[in-house]
């Protein structure tokens, strides 16, 4: 009887999930029946997207505003298509669009010291037209500029404060970025940069890619750790860290391999000690070639050392053909001249845009290496 029971309830559960659901009706009871407690995640309307949204409440494609809801591709509520719509709104929008605003900018929030806020854009954008060479225009100078405006204008309210120039930024899409890396010292001198390069790609169509090397050193922290960490609410005034997160011990790697990637020279590492401890016997010798130099810099003595017994090793074993090597401009690099190793140096400045070990190959190594390093810790 049991299984008999048990039998029935399943036929009659499939021939309900068979049965298609019909829709729910329109109106207040059809939203009733729809609901089921969750509401739908917003997402924030750029200028484009409202202009989008009058342009098809106008062409007449759509019966209600909830189709037009249901059909848009992001969502949204049937309130915010109709204060779109509106007269008011209408003529802020494309005010906003005639004024050249980019329509990927979000929510226009408007500042209660408007003169302020238009003197300190005019003063921007003076400056900002002297080009990279002026003056870098950093949140304390911004603010410092803000507050003579308000002085000079007599205007009450003109805090500059961090958050008035952060808010200030947004309503003009303006950004802030990081001044210091490697890209900021890439070359400014464009045309003769792309000669250059249109030289060197000419030298290097004479070659197969299996025969073109790069070489390049960087520099690595090798007992640095992560300098951030989960902890639970309560402790993070009590967390410490270790003095191991902010360690300076450093070694200079200096990296080679084919276009192609299939061959991969072996690394050399340079650092301070003649032998480091970890090294020294019994334990196990270095697998790798180690050089020692007073900063664990790459200068010419090393860099021909590593030439030498490394690379040009490593090419002969693999094949007697000649092949380019494309290093920077470092006057250390292209010193050197062998038979079958030709060296190409690149223009000053460009090893962030053109050159190919950096362009995500070293970062990818060090990323392993901090990988394992870990490891070790747990």
């Amino acid at each position: 009887m049991a299984a008999a029971a048990e039998s029935a309830a399943a036929v009659a559960h499939l021939e309900g999930a068979s049965t298609p659901t019909p829709p729910p009706p329109r109106g207040a009871g059809g939203a009733a029946a729809c609901h089921t407690g969750v509401r739908k995640q917003g997402q924030p309307l750029t200028l484009g997207d409202k202009l989008e949204i009058i342009c098809l409440i106008d062409s007449g494609l759509f019966e209600t505003t909830q189709d037009l809801v249901n059909a848009f591709y992001k969502p949204m509520s049937v309130a915010a298509v109709r204060s779109q719509c509106s007269s008011r709104s209408r003529r802020s929008l494309q005010a906003r669009a005639a004024s050249g605003e980019p329509l990927d900018s979000g929510r226009a929030r408007r500042s209660a010291v408007k003169d302020v806020d238009r003197e300190l854009r005019r003063w921007f954008d003076i400056v900002n037209g002297l080009g990279t060479d002026a003056i870098q225009l950093t949140m304390e100078i911004l603010q410092q500029r803000a507050r003579e405006i308000g002085e000079r204008l007599a205007v009450s309210g003109s805090s500059a404060s961090p958050g008035h120039v952060r808010r200030w930024a947004t309503r003009h899409n303006l950004v802030n970025i990081s001044l210091w890396g490697a890209g900021g010292s890439a070359a400014t001198n464009e045309a003769a940069t792309k000669q250059r390069m249109a030289y060197i790609r000419a030298d290097l169509s004479a070659y197969e890619p299996d025969q073109i090397y790069n070489m390049d050193e960087t520099g690595l922290f090798f007992r640095s750790l992560s300098n951030r960490a989960y902890v639970s609410a309560g402790r993070r005034r009590r967390a410490r860290v270790t003095k191991a997160m902010k360690t300076k011990d450093l070694v200079t790697l200096d990296l080679a391999c084919n276009a192609t990637g299939t061959y991969k020279v072996p690394v050399a590492i340079v650092g301070t000690a003649q032998v480091p401890l970890c090294f020294k016997r019994p334990r196990s010798p270095c697998p790798l070639l180690y050089l020692n130099q007073k900063s664990a810099w790459m200068d010419a003595d090393v860099y021909e050392n590593v030439f030498t017994t490394v690379f040009l090793a490593a090419v002969r074993a693999r094949t007697s053909l000649p092949v380019a090597l494309v290093v920077d401009n470092c006057g250390a690099h292209s010193k050197l001249e062998h038979a079958q190793v030709t060296t190409i140096p690149l223009p000053p400045n460009v090893t962030s845009i053109h050159h190919p070990l950096d362009a995500g190959i070293i970062a990818a190594l060090k990323r392993r290496y901090k990988r394992r390093l870990l490891a070790l810790d747990i």
